[in-house]
């Protein structure tokens, strides 16, 4: 297939029998669906069977890139891995920078669909033509930055997704990384890779080049947006500081909830601004002007001497008598995640939860085996690395929060806190109920990531209380049509149910074209740009509309995936716990609107998000998408 912007090629891998082969883009699927995870969702669709089990060989990886992907189209460095998720069973897409996606282009591949069980450890290295199963003997057992070394020993220039231990006993809390940097398969990715035995997949960098359709007309549009990037006031300190000091002042994320979701504090840590920005170097991923992903060298304090890569630094809950105490733990903790390729977050919601099953007296000594479940340094690293290995208490960890309750029983299952058996990703008593928490109740998978969907618009959907000017802003800057805007917003307040639908379909569009949706670069981009851009690259003239009906369509496949698994609307619950109110300093915190003006009830909750689904065209009973709705899309066949 000819098109500016596409590599061309499938690869198909079978481990089970060691074929290898390439097909050509079907050039039909490229104008339905663009790329990436939209193509991802349709192979998915085709290839794995709805009732497969996520860890057999009837599951397969799909991996896919953008039309931005390999350009110079600033953060188009996202590449989607689209599986069956052993975490909760669902069909979900993670979601990953780095140089993967530019290194497989230029290779000649848009996607790689890798299918099967190998008989005995293997990695896949892909070079141009040259695609090989090896022989992975000698790095199973490591973890996953001892793997990426090796392997770019061998191959360098290269990108690796490696897994680690976790991945290899099949722990359902893992997630891995493309090299060493950004995070890569929340809720189980590394599992499927190690019950396929797949230890690690290598592009190295080919011999083809990405051609795009109007160099001068891309290279105009690109230098508009960098003027702009460059200058954006808060770049040096991203640059310095990281997520850190981005996010230092969200009471969102300095709150701490304890008591299994029932208390609240807002005493202050130790600020470890200044001893972080001494240790982090910044590190960027291809085409990214802002670099948020980073090196650590500690020089001092306990574990001086030692270097570590991260997505971003944040705290783990591991105390210090002192700052520097107290930071460097947090990055020797994320250190020995990251290496057995463990999620910190899966990991420390059920981890919380069996403490606070320890405390009440559900769980004893004798269910832990003889762990005392306090939070503590030592504690924490001595059950991070049982969950690694499934050793002892640590096989009940590895199932993630709504299975480690499940096989402690006596009653467990009643206190876990999750939405469709995934951590949540913030709690709305907190900043009032907007799009990002109605996006994690609606979500279809909840595996792989989706903390993309709430920044769709930009910082007025991370912060409490900002004005709804700011709202009407970014949402006309995505392109909401107008009678939707009329649906969403009145002139002092917003339907969050209604504005969800369309921040979905901007993350949709985002996956499709293998373009991050990181905050800091997603503010630059516009809808208008961005179909100037595409047409730039593809040389194919488009609307917002017809990349929005695109970016439709790919939702609605990724949701009938999920329907065909047996999620519906009764699975889009929020927490019960939501509708108690948090207690601590002095007072209570209850779930409200998002501008605290009313106290929301479940039947409130209910009638949003049946809002939700009337903006969708699905119905209201299953949360499902129509049969109209599916012909409007052209997805009739579905």
């Amino acid at each position: 297939m000819e098109i500016p912007g596409y590599a061309g090629s499938i690869l198909y891998v079978d481990l089970t029998s060691g074929q290898i082969r390439k097909e050509p883009l079907d050039p039909e699927m490229v104008r339905a669906l663009i790329g990436g995870w939209g193509i991802n969702n349709r192979l998915a669709y085709d290839l794995i069977p709805p009732d497969a089990d996520p860890l057999s060989p009837e599951n397969a990886i799909l991996i896919g890139t953008g039309p931005f992907s390999g350009t110079i189209v600033p953060g188009s460095a996202e590449l989607l891995v689209t599986s069956k998720f052993p975490l909760n069973g669902s069909f979900a897409t993670a979601c990953g920078g780095g140089n993967f996606a530019l290194m497989l282009k230029t290779s000649g591949y848009d996607h790689v669909v890798i299918s099967g069980r190998a008989e005995k450890p293997v990695y896949l290295k892909i070079l141009d033509d040259d695609v090989e199963l090896c022989d992975a003997g000698g790095l199973w057992g490591r973890d996953t930055f001892e793997t990426v070394d090796e392997l770019r020993e061998r191959y360098d220039p290269c990108s690796v997704i490696p897994i680690g231990q976790a991945g290899e006993n099949l722990v359902k809390v893992s997630v891995t990384a493309i090299d060493k940097g950004g995070t890569l398969g929340s809720g189980g990715l590394p599992a499927v890779m190690g019950s396929k035995r797949l230890k690690a997949i290598v592009a190295v960098q080919g011999t083809r080049g990405v051609r795009v359709a109007h160099r001068l007309k891309l290279r105009k549009v690109v230098d508009e947006m960098l003027d702009s990037i460059m200058n954006y006031r808060l770049r040096p300190t991203l640059i310095q500081g990281g997520l850190l000091a981005m996010t230092a002042s969200w009471t969102a994320v300095t709150a701490k909830i304890s008591q299994n979701y029932t208390e609240i504090s807002f005493a202050p840590g130790h600020d470890v601004r200044e001893i972080h920005n001494r240790v982090r170097k910044p590190i960027a991923c291809a085409s990214c002007p802002m670099a948020d992903k980073e090196l650590n060298r500690l020089s001092e304090g306990p574990f001086a001497g030692m270097t570590t890569y991260m997505t971003h630094f944040g705290f783990s809950g591991q105390g210090g008598e002192s700052a520097l105490e107290e930071h460097n733990r947090s990055v020797r903790f994320r250190d020995a995640a990251n290496r057995y390729g463990i999620c910190l977050f899966c990991f420390g919601v059920v981890k919380d939860l069996m403490a606070y099953l320890y405390e009440q007296g559900i769980i004893t000594k004798e269910d832990t085996g003889g762990i005392e479940l306090v939070d503590d340094f030592d504690t924490n690293m001595k059950l991070l690395e049982m969950t690694a290995y499934r050793e002892g208490f640590g096989d009940v960890l590895a199932e993630g929060i709504l299975g480690a309750a499940r096989r402690v029983g006596k009653g467990a299952e009643d206190h876990a806190v999750h939405i469709k058996g995934y951590y949540l990703l913030g709690d709305p008593r907190i900043t009032g109920l907007g799009t990002p928490d109605i996006a994690q109740i609606v979500h279809p998978a909840r595996s792989g990531g989706c903390a993309g969907i709430a920044g769709s618009l930009g910082s007025a959907s991370y912060n409490p209380g900002r004005p709804i000017e700011q709202w009407v802003r970014e949402a006309e800057k995505i392109g909401i049509p107008g009678d939707a805007m009329e649906r969403a917003f009145t002139t002092t307040s917003f339907n969050p149910g209604r504005l969800t639908k369309y921040t979905e379909d901007w993350y949709s569009l985002s996956n499709c074209l293998g373009r991050c949706h990181r905050l800091y670069i997603n503010r630059f981009f516009t809808v208008r740009n961005i179909a100037e851009l595409y047409s730039a690259v593809t040389g194919v003239e488009t609307t917002p509309a017809e990349l929005y009906k695109v970016a439709e369509r790919a939702w609605n496949l990724f949701k009938v995936l999920n329907v065909r698994a047996g999620f519906e609307r009764k699975d889009d619950r929020p927490p019960k716990v939501w509708f108690t109110p948090l207690k601590g300093e002095g007072t209570e915190f209850p779930l409200m609107d998002y501008y605290k003006t009313t106290v929301l009830t479940e039947a409130d909750v209910d009638r949003i998000l049946d809002d939700y689904y009337e903006e969708r065209g699905w119905d209201k009973k299953t949360g499902t998408p129509t049969p109209p709705k599916l012909r409007e899309l052209g997805l009739e066949e579905l």
